[in-house]
Parts: structure tokens; sequence; C-alpha cells
């Protein structure tokens, strides 16, 4: 089987093929066909269960997927979201309102009734149709490696706000590459002296040290949550010690149980868990009915996607 990095690396390089040629031809590129290719050229590396007729029926339908190792699991849901370049500003359709009311609305509604965190894979094009605007990560001009990465990116929901995204800079530093989100962090989170004081030492100790696998995923997501809105997290009451009466912990509940208060944190925390749901298990055994799955989830999900991350991270 290919390696999880080597299946998500082709698929960025053929989705940036499709964009290419599609701006090439002055035709516009789509959600639908670029999730296609990411999902077609992961598939050698990852489990990808489409649930067949809603995936056909739903235009931007939302994905499941989990990202799961040895000792935990992270679970979002995922919607698309093409940019749009007018002139020099950068525009994300996220307020897009169809038949059923705001796709936002439904994607976050959606998300918290499975215990997922909403997020947004953004398809930014080639380099050129960006121009080439740097990028914070060493920008080294025309062709920079990290651009280049960063032509499919992952963005939690509760940053996506369409108002202030609307730059290379704000959709960089609210966004990670989809193959970097289980990089291990180089770097500490961004937490003000007083917000440590008021977190359980287990999350303060998870946001300080590298982590791996499915906790390097939630990491890299609460990481950009923390830089954008450090300034406000002093009002958030103390979180409980994630450890049991008996000093143990819930195994089959999330890993931070009792987060901070701040909604920032629950929602990003909350779908990190000792391990995946029945649904995920089964599929990674095999043993699963598509159409029965597919009952059991809100009717606009397309499918589910696990992945499961190799244990040196």
């Amino acid at each position: 089987m290919v390696a999880v990095e080597t299946a998500f690396r082709r698929a960025r390089e053929h989705s940036v093929q499709h964009m290419g040629a599609c701006e090439r031809a002055h035709l516009r590129w789509g959600e639908t066909a670029v999730s296609e290719i990411v999902m077609s050229r992961a598939a050698t590396a990852v489990s990808v269960v489409p649930f067949t007729q809603r995936a056909e029926a739903l235009s931007g339908a939302d994905w499941v997927w989990w990202w799961v190792d040895s000792t935990s699991a992270y679970g979002m849901l995922v919607q698309a979201k093409r940019l749009t370049m007018h002139q020099s500003r950068w525009c994300f359709d996220f307020r897009y309102r169809g038949g059923a009311g705001s796709q936002h609305a439904n994607l976050r509604s959606t998300a918290a009734s499975l215990d997922l965190i909403p997020v947004y894979a953004l398809y930014l094009g080639t380099g050129d149709y960006r121009n080439w605007e740097p990028c914070p990560d060493n920008h080294r001009g025309r062709r920079c490696p990290s651009c280049v990465k960063r032509s499919i990116s992952v963005m939690p929901a509760l940053l996506a706000d369409a108002a202030i995204v609307n730059d290379s800079a704000t959709t960089y530093e609210r966004s990670v590459a989809l193959e970097e989100l289980w990089s291990p962090s180089s770097t500490r989170a961004l937490l003000i002296p007083t917000l440590v004081k008021q977190i359980d030492p287990e999350l303060v100790d998870f946001l300080l040290r590298p982590q791996k696998g499915a906790r390097a995923v939630a990491r890299s997501t609460i990481d950009r949550v923390l830089r954008v809105r450090a300034g406000q997290f002093s009002a958030v009451s103390l979180s409980d010690p994630s450890m049991m009466a008996d000093g143990g912990h819930d195994q089959l509940g999330p890993v931070f149980p009792n987060p901070p208060s701040d909604a920032g944190f629950q929602h990003v925390l909350n779908p990190l868990r000792h391990v995946p749901p029945d649904y995920v298990l089964e599929i990674e055994s095999d043993e699963f009915d598509a159409d029965e799955m597919a009952s059991t989830m809100p009717e606009d999900v397309a499918g589910v996607v696990v992945v499961r991350l190799p244990q040196n991270g």
C-alpha cells in the first residue's frame, strides 16, 4: 500500500495539474472535480467509502474524515471551497445559501450532531493563479515549495469569516496544507500566561509538546485557532483534570473530556477521542454495508474517509 504522505502529495500534484490545465484553457475548475481527484489519489493509502447516490446528487456535499492511529482518533466534517480571485481580493463563498439555508450553518450543525469539527478544504488553484503571493513559511518566490503545498489546504470553520479572510495573509494564517496537517509542530502553541494557569496540566502538555498521528492533526488545528484568537481567551473558566477519580481515563470518550469553557477549545478538542466510533472500525476491518452506514448519517453527508496515520507521526 502506498504511504499516506505519498498519496496526499500525489493528490495535491494531480489536483494542481487539473486546476492549471483549466486555468490555461480559461475554464473554471470546480470543487467537485478537485474533490474527486483528491480522494481518488488518496484512496491508494486511505479508506474512502462514498454513499454513491448522495455523492452523485449533492454538489459540494460534506465528507466525514477520521484521522486515526493506535492511541487516538480525530474526526472532521469537511466541505470544499474554491478560491476565487477578484483582482487582488481573495474570495471564498463560505456563506453560500442553497435551498436548505446557509451551507456554513448546515456544516456546523451537522458536524455538531456527529461530534466532529467542521472544516473547509480550500482549493487555492496554482501559484500563478494566486500571483505567487508570499506564504509565511520562508517564501522562496515563484515555485515556492510551501506555496505549492498550500494549493490544497484545510481551515477550521470557526475561523472562516469571509469579511476577514480576503487575502493571502489571512488565508495562510488560518489554514494549513493538507499534506502537512499531521506533521509534528516545531513550535509551541501560542498560550498567554494567564491562560496556562486555567488549563488542565495534561492539556497544557499537549499544547506545548510536539504531537504525532491523530493528536498532531488536532494540535495543528487548535494552533491556528489559538494564533488567531490569542487575545480572546482571558475569560475562560478553569478546565477540569482529564483523569477520572480513580486516576485513569475514559478510554471510550474524548481525550480531554472537560476542556476550558471557551467555545474555541470545546469546538476543536471534543472530536479528539481515544478510539474512533464503531463505523470507522467497521470500515477499517472491511466489515460494513455502505447503504446501511449511509442510513445512519445526516442526508448531507456524502461519504466517509478514514486515514490511518503512521506510528512515527
